[in-house]
């Protein structure tokens, strides 16, 4: 697996090509954990690389989300694949996700969260 962090003002964005391994994804989690007690708040997950996930990357995705709502931040998702927009309406989170088609939008998305 590979991974980039990539700083925009003040949303951190991470762009993964896969979530299989869990202990691979804990690694990316210590590395977010870091990141908040820096005072990282806001961050923007682009799957575009990814087509299909499974549990150990809803599971990433869930433990990103908590610690960032946690801190005060959120987290966006963006270019999703339709397999992992299936699997997320059919185990019911995708209403738990900001979820963008773009990464310009999920950026606007954050960025209007700052705002209020």
């Amino acid at each position: 697996m590979t991974f980039q962090l990539e700083q925009q003002d003040e949303i951190c964005i991470l762009e993964l090509d896969d979530l299989w391994n869990p202990e691979e994804n804990q690694s990316i989690i210590q590395e977010v954990e870091r990141l908040i007690a820096q005072g990282q708040r806001l961050f923007l997950i682009d799957l575009g690389q990814m087509q299909f996930m499974n549990s150990s990357g809803l599971a990433f995705l869930i433990s990103i989300l908590t610690r960032a709502r946690s801190a005060g931040g959120e987290l966006a998702l963006c270019r999703i694949s339709p397999k992992i927009e299936q699997l997320l309406l059919m185990t019911r989170l995708r209403s738990t996700f900001e979820v963008a088609d773009s990464r310009e939008e999920a950026l606007n998305i954050l960025q209007a969260l700052t705002k209020n």
